[in-house]
């Protein structure tokens, strides 16, 4: 599905002035302006965040604060009880670092992926009849956990609640519960995630003072607010400044190993992207792949044997991680080139055999990306399916579960993402309902947008202008690396990188040439041959190599040139509605939507010369009043009648070698056009 592309024109007015005031390059003048932010004293508001609130505006932190204190005092036995991702992992390796150092007697448990998210009773009972635990503390979780608590009550023992996810009608029942979200928490920072939580208990053991804790821990909470994509502002803002810097020095001899094995230089600025690419998948990989505690016991070692032995096995689960995911992305692309009207549903979903589950949501989100639209993904586990979903713009993936609750055994999640079990029995059902519920509460599906800063030329992207965007770092959730759009750039080479996991674009403006990458897509499905003329989105930043600046541009999207982009939208959206058997709104959409024997001749003719995108053929067949919608008929009328052959993935239409002669009239989907555009009910 074609993505909206909102490129901005920034008041250049204000960006001169800011540019002069502010002494910052021209790119960031637009850049800021482009956000709101129009004089030099707001801009210094943004770019330097305040720093972390008093600990003790958190509710419960003086009771948990007293508790623990009380179980130190007493010598007694405590668990920290994590999460299997990278905020579960860091907050309880913080915390299990601290209670150490206090001289605590502590131990810790991340359960696995296996065992699913938060506090189980049987768990809770072996701590108490097995290890001797009389105090939990849950970090990155336990805020939803009602009848666990219950259990621990129960049992005689204690619980501390520290979480950032919001609560639900019930409080579960502890000694302390520390969460910014439950209500009247008077703590003006809500958004942070568990570690800053954790973070924030341990100044609050100290007395409130943040700083020592920050030198301690800050590279840890860091990556777990990155990793769990918490607004880059504020608070936020303030901690993954310090964190980065302190990461670049960590003292960790753990994430010094994993850094190494991730290529992460030291020796320079760490920046969030790098973090985010490099080394948080390594660590989440122990939990999708392995066991979180084996992450855990990495960033929890002060051996730098134990930890390079331990680095060495993540980095061996990350690769494992990838290759899988490669693999099953190879399967559901070979599924679409055979089942090409999958693309035309409302929502993409695919079934599969020994899928690992630790990697579906990855790969649901890639295709997502990749087509524009919801996606869900389940694989077969004996006797049902487990699943993994995610959404974007007004539908939402936890809603549509829960629309189909009758046909789940389990389910979960939230707007944009989710997880699900049904029976082998009920998986077609489900599939079904999925789009039904998809066509009522969203008759028209949400598309895709792209926002880019404004348009540029290839020698706006210099070094000087590019190296003015870092004081704009960190980037991340809320505070996105800039975009901008590159308008009629000539493609002058393809060229295939990594053994063609990754393309670098070779381009050209006028005089000006640059080149841009693009990551996890092959030159062959990109559909891009030399010579072609398009729009690119890329983010630019420096490369330091030797001692020698460059730019790095990579690619985000792009397009055919002077595409008009509402008409292609509409076009496509028609089209796809009409192949999914949905009556179009009037006449006027199928007489668009039907070809002329013109049409289908050029068609024909241009695609017999060379390989070609159906965009392509749009775009060259527009005097003749091309459309999209149109363009795609004449592609599938072809290829039913075995004429021309269309690769879903690619978008691209191919010739068949001496192929039989067909009439047109018999192809059922012409005929069908042909009917409906003649004035025929449907």
């Amino acid at each position: 599905m074609l993505k909206t592309w909102q490129i901005g024109s920034p008041d250049p007015a204000l960006s001169a002035k800011l540019c002069q005031q502010g002494a910052v390059s021209p790119l960031c003048a637009d850049v800021l302006v482009s956000r709101g932010i129009q004089t030099v004293e707001a801009a210094g508001r943004m770019l330097n965040a305040a720093e972390l609130s008093d600990p003790f505006l958190l509710r419960g932190m003086q009771e948990a604060v007293d508790r623990i204190n009380t179980a130190l005092a007493a010598g007694e036995r405590i668990c920290v009880y994590g999460d299997y991702d990278c905020d579960g992992v860091t907050a309880t390796v913080i915390l299990v670092s601290w209670l150490t150092v206090a001289g605590a007697d502590v131990i810790w448990y991340i359960p696995t992926r296996a065992e699913g998210y938060g506090m189980r009773c049987d768990r809770i009972q072996k701590l108490h009849d097995e290890e001797g635990v009389s105090l939990i503390i849950t970090v990155d979780n336990g805020i939803s956990a009602v009848e666990e608590a219950k259990r621990i009550r129960s049992l005689g023992m204690s619980l501390i609640i520290t979480d950032h996810h919001r609560p639900g009608d019930v409080i579960p029942e502890a000694e302390a519960v520390v969460d910014p979200y439950q209500p009247d928490c008077p703590s003006p920072y809500k958004t942070v995630c568990g570690a800053v939580v954790v973070l924030k208990l341990i100044a609050a053991m100290d007395g409130g003072d943040l700083e020592p804790v920050m030198e301690q821990f800050g590279d840890l909470a860091a990556l777990a607010t990155i990793a769990d994509v918490m607004p880059i502002e504020g608070e936020n803002r303030f901690l993954v400044q310090r964190g980065l810097d302190f990461l670049a020095n960590t003292e960790h001899v753990g994430l010094l190993a994993l850094m190494a094995l991730s290529g992460i230089n030291t020796e320079a600025p760490i920046s969030a992207t790098a973090a985010a690419f490099q080394l948080i998948p390594r660590i989440n990989a122990a939990g999708r792949f392995g066991d979180a505690a084996l992450a855990a016991k990495l960033l929890l070692t002060d051996d730098p044997e134990e930890a390079e032995l331990l680095a060495q096995q993540i980095h061996q689960l990350n690769t494992e991680r990838r290759e899988t995911e490669q693999v099953i992305l190879k399967e559901i692309m070979d599924m679409i080139r055979q089942f090409p009207d999958a693309l035309l549903q409302r929502v993409l979903v695919f079934a599969g055999e020994n899928w690992h589950h630790g990697v579906i949501g990855i790969v649901a989100a890639r295709l997502q990306e990749r087509f524009g639209k919801p996606c869900f993904l389940m694989s077969r586990d004996g006797d049902s399916y487990r699943g993994s979903a995610r959404g974007f713009g007004d539908f939402s993936v936890f809603e549509c579960l829960h629309s189909c609750e009758a046909l789940l055994t389990k389910y979960g999640g939230h707007p944009g993402a989710g997880g699900f079990t049904v029976t082998a029995e009920n998986k077609d059902a489900f599939a079904d309902a999925i789009q039904a519920y998809a066509k009522e509460h969203n008759p028209q599906m949400p598309v895709m947008t792209v926002s880019a800063v404004r348009a540029v030329n290839l020698a706006d992207l210099h070094t000087q202008n590019v190296k003015g965007l870092e004081i704009l770092e960190p980037f991340g959730h809320g505070n996105e690396k800039p975009l901008f759009a590159l308008i009629g750039m000539t493609v002058s080479d393809v060229i295939a990188l990594k053994d063609g996991t990754h393309t670098k674009f070779r381009l050209r403006q006028g005089n000006a040439q640059a080149d841009a990458l693009l990551f996890r897509m092959s030159p062959e499905e990109t559909g891009i041959r030399p010579g072609m003329t398009l729009d690119f989105l890329v983010s630019a930043e420096i490369n330091t190599y030797m001692g020698r600046d460059t730019v790095s541009l990579r690619v985000e999207d792009w397009r055919l040139s002077a595409r008009m982009q509402t008409q292609a939208q509409a076009a496509q959206l028609a089209y796809e509605a009409f192949r999914r058997g949905e009556q179009l709104p009037s006449l006027v959409y199928y007489q668009r939507l039907c070809p002329h024997r013109q049409d289908l001749v050029a068609v024909y003719q241009l695609v017999r010369k060379a390989p070609v995108t159906v965009p392509q053929l749009c775009e060259m067949l527009q005097p003749i009043g091309m459309n999209l919608g149109r363009a795609k008929a004449c592609t599938d009328i072809f290829t039913e009648l075995g004429l021309l052959r269309f690769d879903a993935v690619t978008d691209t239409v191919s010739a068949v070698e001496s192929p039989e002669k067909h009439d047109l009239t018999e192809s059922a989907l012409y005929r069908e056009l042909l009917r409906f555009a003649q004035g025929h009910e449907p």
